[in-house]
């Protein structure tokens, strides 16, 4: 299931408790599906599930109801909306050859790791003697 999702879901039952129909009717989505993401939910114990009033007639309705960690993910997900990502088209595509240098150099039998702490450790290197250079005023 998807943030997105979780989010939809609870803010839904944020509002006031609601039942599987109510869910389903404000994500458009089917009953069965939103069931399967509901318990999903319960594991997470983002949502707690609690028994209505019984009526007179069938199965007892479950209302679900939001968790304090269900408020924090949801107080969450939307600062995070609030601050998307801002990519160009340039940027993901360096990126996307960055992970396929990545995947070569790992085939190889390379630990990409070590790669970078020594890369960086170069860099430092570098940095310092550039640094005492230009305190010591020689070239």
């Amino acid at each position: 299931m998807s943030l997105e999702q979780r989010a939809q879901v609870l803010e839904a039952v944020v509002s006031a408790p609601c039942g599987v129909r109510d869910v389903a009717l404000a994500l458009t989505c089917r009953a069965s599906r939103v069931v399967s993401l509901l318990k999903e939910m319960e594991g997470e114990r983002l949502i707690e599930l609690k028994q209505a009033e019984p009526s007179k007639r069938g199965r007892p309705k479950k209302l679900m109801l939001c968790t304090p960690l269900g408020f924090e993910f949801l107080e969450a997900y939307k600062r995070v909306q609030l601050k998307p990502l801002r990519a160009r088209k340039a940027d993901l595509e360096r990126a996307l050859n960055d992970a396929l240098y990545a995947e070569r150099l790992v085939s190889r039998g390379h630990d990409v790791f070590k790669l970078f702490m020594e890369l960086n450790m170069i860099a430092r290197n570098i940095e310092e003697s550039s640094e005492a250079t230009e305190s010591t005023g020689t070239v």
